[in-house]
């Protein structure tokens, strides 16, 4: 059973190593980080770090972002445990709604360490009128 849940979480990190993977229409998400300048990241410790978020609906119907799970992997100049953030975003059709949230993260500290680049990855999870569904996206967030 150890074998196949670690097999399952190799097949689904292999997966989210994509820009966009996921189910459902083409709706696209894309973020960005905000602050980025490394003197922030020097000292360890607790960090806010700001992202702006791009939603991009193609379809024909509107569609709302109900949840936005944040997370790193790897090392690199900051890192967030999962931080799942409930939202009632509505996006129009065939329209982009841009807007920016924030997550504390933690940074290593140190004056490498703070250009590391970080591996982002989100899960955006949608309703739409023909159903839910579900958007997986990596960034990396972070490029000195």
């Amino acid at each position: 059973m150890q074998h196949r849940v670690a097999l399952f979480a190799l097949l689904l990190a292999a997966c989210a190593s994509s820009q966009q993977d996921s189910s459902g229409p083409p709706v696209t998400v894309q973020l960005a980080q905000l602050n980025s300048m490394s003197n922030i990241f020097y000292y360890p410790g607790p960090v806010n770090v700001q992202y702006q978020v791009a939603v991009n609906n193609p379809t024909d119907q509107q569609i709302t972002l109900r949840r936005l799970d944040l997370r790193t992997e790897g090392f690199g100049a900051y890192a967030l445990r999962t931080t799942g953030t409930p939202m009632n975003v509505k996006i129009a059709p065939k329209s982009t709604a841009t807007f920016t949230i924030s997550a504390w993260g933690r940074a290593s500290g140190g004056y490498i360490a703070s250009t590391e680049p970080v591996s982002l990855f989100a899960t955006a999870y949608f309703a739409a009128p023909s159903g839910t569904f579900v958007k997986l996206v990596h960034e990396n967030a972070w490029q000195p």
